[in-house]
């Protein structure tokens, strides 16, 4: 069988007592989303120096994959790899990672920065993309995945990368386009009230001064193709 589960998501969906409860039964369990979506690597700074002073040298990285290899019960991981670096990086983690390689110590320091990362996290979005596609282009992993970061002392950062992937689109895909079926909440795995996160995010996220910036900024792109389509 295959689940989602991570040291954040402990308790959510199948869960621990999933995974226990099939390897009792000798199926094989197949994890995904072992880094969750990659908020198990990008750290906020807090969480970072936790890591860093806990002397254990695991990359953030090393720490989520080494919990899962810890437990029997996990055949295999599904990671999600950009680079030649992050490959190496999996295979070496794999090759030495065994059920009781997790000491106590590494326990307490995955709880801690756990705690560290509910006290910031807005939405418990993994980032599945069950609730897609939403019938009015909606990209609602998108506005998640900004806002949380925004959480992660990344506000100005996060609300440019926002605006520059999600606003200068042809076609947008902001909240305002909402119009409450509620087709994305019914496939949630993680039951967020979707409907209501996303006006909260969007608040957020486009604040009044940058839906003004923003929609210059459109208005310019739109007669600047317009151009383009008379010279052509």
């Amino acid at each position: 069988c295959q689940i989602q589960y991570n040291y954040l998501d402990e308790t959510s969906q199948a869960g621990r007592k999933g995974l226990q409860a099939a390897g009792e039964k000798g199926i094989p369990v197949i994890i995904m989303e072992p880094l969750r979506g990659g908020k198990l690597v990008d750290l906020p700074e807090k969480a970072k120096e936790e890591l860093k002073k806990s002397g254990t040298g695991y990359t953030a990285a090393e720490l989520g994959l080494r919990w899962l290899w810890d437990q029997p019960e996990v055949t295999c991981v599904l990671s999600g790899m950009n680079s030649r670096e992050m490959i190496e990086e999996n295979i070496r983690i794999a090759s030495v990672a065994d059920p009781g390689c997790f000491s106590d110590k590494d326990h307490e320091l995955t709880e801690r920065i756990k705690g560290i990362l509910r006290e910031r996290e807005k939405v418990g979005c993994t980032g599945c993309r069950y609730c897609m596609p939403c019938p009015k282009g909606v990209d609602i992993p998108g506005y998640f995945h900004y806002y949380n970061l925004m959480s992660m002392d990344r506000k100005a950062s996060a609300r440019f990368e926002f605006m520059r992937n999600m606003g200068l689109k042809q076609e947008d895909g902001f909240a305002s386009r909402c119009v409450g079926c509620g087709k994305c909440e019914a496939h949630c795995p993680q039951h967020i009230a979707i409907r209501e996160k996303l006006k909260e995010a969007d608040r957020n996220l486009r604040p009044f001064p940058y839906k003004v910036a923003l929609g210059i900024a459109r208005r310019i792109m739109k007669r600047s193709g317009q151009k383009k389509d008379v010279a052509s």
